[in-house]
């Protein structure tokens, strides 16, 4: 990540670590031999994305990040089963 920052500066290095987190999360849901990968995203979390997509004019990233699961066309699926609860009623 270092040497990524050093190529493109702060501005923008965001993506990487996404890049990354998610491939760490195939290469482990693979050595587990999963057959989902289940986040612990909430409806915070959810509102947040879609505002941060809506900003940047990003279409594809928004239809996406509204969905519960995702990957179903032959990806590993990934579900959200926490999207319509809210951060301070899963911490009470």
């Amino acid at each position: 990540m270092d040497s990524i920052v050093s190529h493109i500066g702060r501005k923008g290095n965001c993506t990487f670590c996404g890049v990354f987190r998610r491939q760490a999360l195939d290469r482990g849901a693979s050595i587990l031999e999963a057959d989902k990968i289940v986040t612990g995203h909430n409806a915070d979390d959810i509102a947040e994305t879609v505002l941060l997509n809506i900003l940047r004019g990003d279409v594809p990233r928004l239809q996406r990040c509204t969905q519960i699961s995702t990957g179903m066309d032959g990806n590993l699926p990934r579900s959200k089963p926490f999207k319509h609860a809210y951060e301070k009623e899963i911490v009470m």
